[in-house]
């Protein structure tokens, strides 16, 4: 092998521990920053912080030789305590009931081994193939990294076993850590490579940085921990920008390599600002690169926006726009639809956004001018939905118009042979007689009520005391004096006697509630029987009715009138009355 190439080899193996240990790092002080409250953040920053502390320790040698020794057998002293930390972070994410015996044997076991190194020494640098220098260790040595190694084999047969039993989240979230971790066991084998003879290049350490990258996968993607998914994504990016560093560092060495090393001086500075500028350029790109793919859909064209306005033109209503919109920035930006993920949500007028708020600027920049789009799309639907709204009352009126003439034909040709009826019947025996006018009342009462049902109730609201109200009904109330809604007195005061009626009528104590709110609410309550269970759902529809002889007329003209004010009519309850109407005005004054 040529000079050249063992100075290539060297700055290689350097440049790949470097990566690793900055990747490392970067990670666990991310960790630290970010999660340091969630379940396993400190293990898994120690661990991480462990691989960096590895890496420098065989980086040294060969970038030092033999004087480096001192220190880096002290730090190959300490690799059994990382171990541990995985053993650790592995029994805790696998929830197992031996957690602390093993967390506690691990520790100790790490802490004997890595007392018995600092003591007695781990082994040496020596020279190794134009190498520098290479870590070789001693029998101590070799027995401090067989309990590194024994941790480290112990937390991937668990996590193989949950791989193994799990299914689901869990299962997969366990085989991506064996994975990573995998890759980590084969990359470090070539620092065995010295001490086993082996006359070869290290090669299986230029796997090292994957680990970082598959660990960063099998941990954060995985959600190992609940990291959110803009904290994912900014550990992906950093991971492919360091490695887009690594490769635009290996092109920019390429004119070296092919040229020789300069003779003069001047051809040093010029084949070293050739290297770095041809390493700027690459980097550049490749930046970039890791920016689309990890943080997709960055630019908004007008086509972009033409598309969004036809897709999200298709849906309805709210909840179909919603899900339309939530796909379409998901399949733009590369969104998962785990739980917390970022969402769009559509309510009313408005499209809004949930969980952007870390995201970069030029992602958030996306989703706003998206949301933009299903705003516009939401507030089209809303006015289609007033149009209908429109229509429907529109019919409704006109229907309820057709049935006022009716009735009132009806009530024109009904009265005049009622009251002939009622005359007839002078000469009739006093039973037939009563029976006879009671039947002419009923009948009487039914056209009334048809006529105040068809009828297009117009209200004139005005300051009114609901205790004036409660006053008129004769009944127990419980009224503020003081409590003012806005109302028509006269529909008023007949919303309150069909619905005292109806409370006579089931026998028993009647009482009126009322409360400010708001809004302002008056309850008729009474102790009868209260209402059949096959009724409730209907009760308030023409022609049902809770009580024998009624017309079935008088909750729906109650409700008629009191959608006029804008309030309402429902079933209520309250502690000791068996059946209560709850009026709802607008709010009190």
């Amino acid at each position: 092998m040529s000079t050249m190439d063992i100075a290539a080899g060297v700055s290689a193996y350097l440049a790949v521990l470097g990566l690793t240990a900055a990747a490392s790092l970067a990670i666990a002080l991310f960790v630290l920053l970010r999660a340091r409250e969630l379940p396993g953040a400190l293990l898994l920053a120690a661990f991480l912080a462990g691989v960096a502390v590895w890496s420098v320790a065989q980086a040294l040698p060969a970038a030092l030789g033999p004087p480096a020794a001192p220190v880096v057998t002290r730090l190959i002293a300490l690799s059994p305590l990382p171990a541990a930390a995985f053993i650790h972070l592995v029994f805790a994410y696998a929830l197992c009931g031996m957690l602390r015996p093993v967390a506690m044997a691990s520790y100790a076991a790490a802490a004997v081994a890595t007392s018995a190194g600092l003591a007695l020494g781990v082994g040496a640098v020596i020279p190794w193939r134009g190498f520098p220098g290479m870590f070789t260790p001693s029998p101590v040595g070799w027995g401090v990294l067989s309990v590194a190694a024994a941790l480290s084999v112990a937390g991937h047969l668990r996590l193989a076993q949950v791989w193994w039993t799990e299914s689901g989240a869990r299962g997969r979230q366990a085989g991506a850590v064996f994975l990573s971790s995998g890759i980590g066991l084969f990359a470090i084998s070539g620092f065995a490579f010295p001490a086993l003879a082996v006359d070869a290049y290290p090669w299986p350490v230029l796997a090292l940085p994957l680990y970082s990258v598959a660990l960063v996968y099998g941990i954060l993607r995985h959600r190992f921990m609940a990291v959110n998914l803009w904290a994912r994504r900014a550990l992906a990016w950093v991971m492919l920008v360091l490695l887009a560093g690594l490769v635009s560092a290996g092109v920019a060495s390429l004119p070296v390599a092919l040229i020789g090393r300069p003779a003069s001086v001047m051809g040093a500075w010029a084949a070293t600002t050739a290297a770095l500028a041809l390493g700027v350029a690459l980097l550049v790109p490749l930046k970039r690169l890791a920016d689309r793919i990890v943080f997709p859909g960055g630019r908004v064209s007008e086509a972009d926006l033409e598309a969004w306005r036809t897709a999200l033109a298709e849906p309805g209503d709210a909840p179909a726009l919603e899900a339309r919109a939530q796909a379409l920035l998901a399949r733009r930006l590369g969104l998962g639809t785990e739980e917390g993920a970022p969402s769009i949500r559509v309510d009313g007028e408005t499209a809004r956004l949930e969980g952007w708020d870390e995201a970069p600027p030029a992602t958030r920049h996306v989703a706003e001018r998206f949301a933009g789009v299903a705003a516009e799309a939401a507030r089209r639907i809303a006015a289609a939905a007033r149009l209908v709204e429109a229509e429907r009352d529109r019919q409704q009126q006109a229907r309820l118009a057709e049935l006022g003439e009716l009735a009132a034909t009806v009530a024109h040709d009904l009265r005049n042979p009622l009251g002939i009826v009622k005359m007839a019947a002078v000469a009739a025996p006093a039973d037939t007689r009563r029976e006879i006018g009671e039947q002419v009342e009923r009948m009487d009462r039914l056209v009334t009520d048809i006529l105040d049902y068809a009828r297009a109730w117009k209200v004139a609201p005005a300051p009114l005391r609901l205790a004036e109200l409660a006053v008129q009904a004769g009944v127990e109330d419980h009224v503020p004096p003081d409590l003012v809604v806005p109302g028509d007195r006269r529909a008023l005061a007949r919303v309150v006697a069909n619905l005292i009626d109806n409370a006579r009528a089931a026998g028993g104590r009647v009482a009126i509630f009322a409360e400010a709110g708001p809004p302002a609410t008056l309850d008729i309550c009474d102790d009868g029987p209260g209402v059949p269970p096959e009724i409730v759902d209907s009760l308030f529809r023409p022609f049902v009715s809770r009580r024998p002889g009624g017309t079935g007329l008088g909750l729906a003209i109650v409700r008629r009138i009191m959608e006029a004010h804008g309030g309402g009519v429902t079933l209520a309850r309250r502690p000791g009355w068996s059946t209560c109407f709850r009026l709802t005005f607008g709010e009190a004054r």
